[in-house]
Order: C-alpha cells, then structure tokens, then sequence
C-alpha cells in the first residue's frame, strides 16, 4: 500500500492525518540502559548507515505503527494498550522527525522531486565545498569486512591473558633494562636526523598508525560490528587515519563498546611494550631509533589526541560510554546553553532533559570546555593556514574560519536572545547582567594603568669588561681581585707560538729581500727585479706590523682606572684561552646605571625625564630610584644585554640567529627600544644585577591598548 506523500499538515487537521509508510529496511534493536536508568532502542537504518537512539515513547509508536492510520488512532492505541500518554501533538513531532531523516515511504506519484530537490540542495561548487571541507575530509580508501573476519581468527590469540602478559611482562623487563642505560636511551633520537632517518621515522608512523587502526577493526570484528570501510581522512590537509566502527551503537552493552573504541591505543601500547624490550637488544643505528619511537613518542602522541574526550576521537566515545550518555556533543551543548541563559537572565526553565544533578553539571562542565578548547584551536587553525598559504588565500582561508567555526555559533546564540528579548529584558537577572556588562566596559575603558614595566640590568657607571682580542696561552697574571688600575696598566700576559713564529719568519724574508736589494748593482738578476723586490720589501713590512699589534694585543690591559671586582679563577698560567672567555671586571666609578628595552607597545607611553624605580630580582636588595635619561630612536636589531634574553633566562623573547663570522644573535621576537635610565645614590654594585624597571608612564585603558594592538597587527599584516 503506497503511503499518502509526506507533508506538513495544519494542526487542525492532525487528528485526521494519515501515517506514512515505513521503509523495510528499518530495524530496531535493544540499545543501551541510558543515564536515568531507562531502557533506550537503537534505530538502525543501514542504507544510510545512520544509528538513532530512541526512547521508550517512539519505541511504542513505531512498534504499533500502521501506514494510513490516524495520528489520533495511534495515541490512543499505545494508551490503551500502554497506558502511557501520547499527544496527537508528540505524534506528529516524531512523524516530522522521521520524515527529515528520510525513513518513510516516498509516494511513488511525486517523491522522487522532493529527494531531486535535497540533492540540488546539498549540491556545492568546489570553491563552497573546499569551504566547509577542508578541515575535515573522508576518503575511503578499503573496505575491509571481508578480509577481517577472514583474518580474525588468526589474530584471536592476541585477545587471550596469555598474551597480555607476554606483553606486560616485556614492558617491564623492557624499563628495567632501559633503566641500566639511560643515557644511550634517551640519545637514540638522534639517528632521525638524516634522510634515512626520516624514511625510518615515516614508516614507523604509518605502520602503528595502521595497527592501531586494524586494532579497532578486528576488535570490532570480533564482537560482530560492521567495518564497512577504512581510509584517511585530511585534517587541515594533514592524512589521518581512520575505521568506521560506527555500528559498534547498536551494541546493547557498553562495556564492549569501550573495549572497541580504546582498542587502538591498547595495540600501540603493546607494541610500546615490545619495543622497549627490543631496544636493549639491537645495535645502534636506524633499527634501534624506530624502536625508540615505537616505545616513547608514538603512544604519547596517540593518548594525547585519541584519549581527548574534547575532540571527536577514541576519546569522545570512551567517555560517552564511560558516563553513560549517548549522543553527547548534542546533548551537553543543550545542557550548557541552558545553564549560561539561566545565570545571565535567569529565566527559570527546566534543563533539556531529566537527568541527575551530578549529569547533568558534568555534561554543562564538558560543554563549556569544549567551546573553550575549539575556540583556542580553531583560532590556532585560523593563524595556521593564514601563515600557510599565500597572502590573498590565506586572508579568504583565515576568514571562513574565524566568521565560520568560531563566530558563527555565537552569532546564532545571540539571535536566539534577540528573538526571546521580551522574555528576557523581563528579568531581574537581566538588568543585573546588563550592569555589570556596562561597569566592565567601563572598568576596561578608563584609563587605569600607569605602570609601565621594563626588563633591565643596573650596574656602575664605568663597568669594564676584559676579554682577550686573540686566542692564546696565558704566560703570566699581573693582578688579583682588589688591585687599583690605571688605564693602560697591564693585567694578563698572553703568548702565541704561532705569532711569534710567522714573526720571526717575516723578519727574515725582510733581511733576506733587504740584502738582495743591497747587492742589486753586482747582480744582474737581482737588478732586472728590484722593483718587485721594493713592493715584496713593504707587504712583509705591513705583515711584520700587523703580527706586531696581533702581539701587542696578547697583553691584556685596563681600558679604564679602577679596582679588580672580578677576575675569572680560570685564567692561569700555561693555560689557553678563547677571544670568548671572560677574563677581569673592573668597577670604575661609585655611579650606577640602570640599561633595559622597552617593548614597543609601551614605547609611546614614557619618554625623557620619566621617572621609576628599578626592582632587583634579588629580593635581599634594595630597589634604586631612576630616571629615562635616552630611549633610541629605532628598534634594536639584537638583544645585547645577555642577561635579558630568554635564552639567557631573561623575560624579552628572542630568537637566536648565527652570524658568520661573529657568533650568535638574539633576535627579539617582538621590536624592543633600548632605553638607559641615570639611578639615584646606591651602594655600587661589582656586577650586574638583574631586574625590572617600573615607570611612571601615560594613562592607558585596558580597552585602548588591546585596540591599539589590534590596530597594529592589521597595519603589519596588511601588506603584500
């Protein structure tokens, strides 16, 4: 019998509406005992590979449904067989529900139009569809059902206690051995580092990857579950793996389904196991390094992303079954758009569903987290593919995100209040909730502030450092801690074999072209090339000079007057020393100076004559007042102050760089003005001491300065 075309009918008319036909293909099976102790069903449509849980109510309705029955017989039908109380109302819900998701029979006269008009619909352009794709896209690849159950009783031992302990047994006996070696242990990950490494490391990770995958389809297999495919799914381009277990949902018992959906993991910390046993029997080499990764870095990374319930992996499902709530991405964003309407407006509305208290504050907990988390990783995946791909995509790209995944349901939460404004604006929670909004921009808008901080180092006035201008062995040490110097005083002899030798061997060539020139007039030869005998003569005298300064360079010598307050214990006689090692520190003067970099954000609010204090980080001294005696008038192209650079320990983030010729550079990572402060009386320091400077600077509201950084960021990003 063809059921009448489904359609949407007045609400006078639902007592008369007719029930459509359903399609044969529908199955129902016993579902899981759900949260408040009910008994649920799992709607199974296995055309469109779709799993619905239903409660007891739609159980009764389709469990006496009869195509071309009235809605109205059909309420009265389950009351008087059921007692329950079904509404013509709540039939005609359910009707419409199972109209949307396409589990009625079309009538054979017109219903192919409407499925015609679903899929022009659903149709997109490739441009829309990279769109809303290319954060996640599914292709499978195999389907493997056949060849599962095929293989699965020869991988059934794997699922015995036997070989549980085996491999328990191994990791343990595996540590214990890794422990007698540590060291070699934890420097295997070096042998990466090469192009055979890399093919090592890849291979790896494709191959653990693929059992834990092949861990979820047998495990799936083997309690009678479908795995209709497998493939690799394209997370921001990047291929993932992936097993469709989705008819482990009709598994009555949850337990089994938690055994499928931790499957993955178990296998990759099984073969952890084994390969931490194997480490300490293989030889060093790229052997060795994949047992390494197999046994530390691959299992971490897979419980870090599989065991995250915040995410829609292995981890989302364990604790859906974990804590008995099917569906629950759905089910705890319902809860927690419910409990923020509640605190800010308070309009007294009973939660989405009857579940306990303690549920129900767990699932409005995991919602909350959940936006928290996307909020912070759909951003990070804004920035992502903004730097990624070129300018004008990445611009496209990092818009479709930020408005798409992270404005969006804001957007729709906020119509939602606009279109339930009367009820709203009706509360006295309302009024509480649009105060304090109004003092919060009030609070971020005045201008506060004042402070303004600044990493610095403060240390006499004429502080000296010695360093040697070459290399060379230390032949004597003229001074110690304490000694008065004058300028020029010498304070460390050096000397260099290499030096004197091309010295003396200079001084030589010289006497012997000297002594060709002298008897040029008896020798014919010597004649006809004295003119490049003169240019030879002054190129060994410029090289005799410059060996001389190299070796009037190797005595070290006070570039100021003052005291020894530091002499490096390292510099001894006959020992070598790099241009690099530090040798003396000479105080020269009573004054103090405090030098430090002032971020660019803070830049404009202080400049000369700015007063402050300089705070030591050493909390037993005392804090110095200070004054802006300069601010330079460009950002500095490198952090000179040691002390100050994060790879130092210090508070301004930098980046070192090489420099031929020169060393290493800290680069700051955001531009820094460096700025020198005159301190008042102190008693002078011997070294440098480390702190921050807090200055008096102009006013600034919270507010100004984030839209002043946002300004910037767009001004710097603008450019192509």
């Amino acid at each position: 019998m063809n059921s009448p075309q489904p359609m949407q009918v007045e609400r006078s008319d639902l007592h008369d509406a007719r029930l459509p036909e359903l399609r044969q293909e529908l199955r129902i099976e016993p579902g899981a005992v759900a949260a408040d102790g009910g008994a649920t069903w799992t709607l199974i449509d296995a055309l469109q590979h779709t799993y619905i849980q239903i409660d007891q109510t739609a159980y009764h309705l389709l469990s006496r449904w009869q195509a071309g029955m009235s809605f109205s017989e059909l309420a009265e039908v389950v009351r008087s067989d059921l007692g329950d109380v079904v509404t013509v109302d709540e039939v005609a819900e359910f009707v419409q529900f199972l109209i949307a998701n396409h589990m009625v029979v079309e009538s054979a006269a017109g219903g192919w139009r409407r499925f015609a008009e679903l899929l022009d619909h659903s149709r997109l352009g490739w441009f829309s569809w990279l769109l809303h794709n290319y954060l996640y896209v599914r292709l499978p690849i195999f389907r493997p059902e056949a060849a599962l159950k095929r293989l699965l009783p020869y991988v059934e031992p794997i699922y015995t206690r036997t070989f549980a302990w085996i491999v328990v047994s191994s990791g343990i006996a595996g540590l214990y051995l890794v422990s007698r070696q540590w060291d070699a242990f934890y420097h295997t990950f070096q042998y990466f580092f090469s192009w055979q490494g890399a093919v090592a490391y890849a291979l790896a990770l494709t191959f653990i990857k693929s059992a834990h995958e092949l861990g979820h389809g047998f495990t799936a297999a083997r309690f009678g579950c479908r795995v209709p495919s497998m493939g690799v799914c394209l997370l921001v381009m990047f291929p993932v793996l992936y097993t469709d277990v989705t008819d482990a949902w009709r598994l009555r018992d949850r337990r089994s389904r938690l055994i499928i959906g931790a499957a993955g993991v178990a296998v990759e910390l099984s073969i952890a196991c084994l390969a931490t046993l194997a480490w300490s029997f293989l030889p060093d080499g790229i052997l060795r390094s994949t047992a390494f990764f197999l046994a530390t870095v691959a299992w971490v990374l897979s419980i870090a992303v599989n065991f995250n319930p915040l995410m829609r992996f292995d981890g989302y499902y364990l604790f859906s079954d974990f804590i008995g709530i099917d569906n629950l991405q759905t089910r705890a964003f319902a809860f927690g758009r419910w409990k923020l309407r509640e605190i800010l407006f308070g309009l007294g509305r009973q939660a989405p569903e009857a579940l306990p208290e303690k549920t129900g504050l767990i699932l409005i907990a995991y919602a909350w987290c959940v936006w928290l988390y996307r909020l912070i990783v759909f951003t990070g995946i804004a920035v992502l593919v903004y730097h990624f791909a070129f300018k004008a995509l990445g611009i496209i790209l990092f818009a479709v995100e930020i408005f798409y995944f992270v404005l969006g349901p804001v957007l729709r939460e906020f119509r939602r209040w606009w279109a339930e404004g009367g009820s709203i604006s009706a509360t006295q929670r309302t009024r509480i909730t649009v105060l304090c909004t109004v003092l919060g921009i009030l609070i971020l808008s005045v201008p506060w502030s004042r402070k303004v901080s600044v990493p610095a180092v403060i240390e006499t006035s004429q502080l000296a450092r010695v360093y040697p201008k070459s290399a060379g062995l230390v032949e004597s040490v003229l001074v110690r801690i304490g000694d008065s110097v004058r300028a020029g005083d010498p304070l460390v002899q050096l000397q260099s074999y290499e030096i004197d030798q091309q010295l003396e061997l200079t001084n030589r060539k010289i006497d012997l072209v000297r002594l060709r020139l002298a008897r040029r007039m008896s020798d014919a030869e010597d004649r006809t090339t004295s003119l490049v005998l003169e240019q030879e003569l002054r190129a060994l005298i410029e090289t005799r000079d410059g060996l001389g300064k190299e070796k009037a360079n190797l005595t070290l010598v006070a570039p100021i007057s003052g005291r020894i307050a530091e002499f490096n214990s390292a510099v001894q006689p006959n020992r070598t020393i790099s241009r690099r090692e530090f040798v003396a520190l000479i105080q020269g003067g009573n004054g103090l100076v405090a030098r430090g970099y002032i971020s660019e954000d803070e830049v404009r609010r202080v400049g000369q004559g700015t007063m402050g204090r300089f705070i030591p980080d050493e909390p037993h001294w005392p804090s110095v007042p200070v004054v802006v005696s300069e601010i330079s008038a460009a950002g500095a192209a490198s952090i000179d102050i040691l002390e100050l650079a994060s790879v130092h320990g210090g508070p301004i983030a930098v980046r070192p760089q090489n420099v031929q010729g020169n060393g290493t550079k800290s680069i700051p990572v955001k531009a820094s003005y460096l700025a020198t402060f005159t301190a008042g009386s102190a008693v002078a320091h011997n070294f440098s001491l480390r702190g921050v400077v807090v200055l008096e600077g102009s006013a600034e509201s919270f507010l100004g300065r984030g839209l002043r950084r946002a300004a910037a960021v767009l001004v710097r990003e603008s450019g192509f």
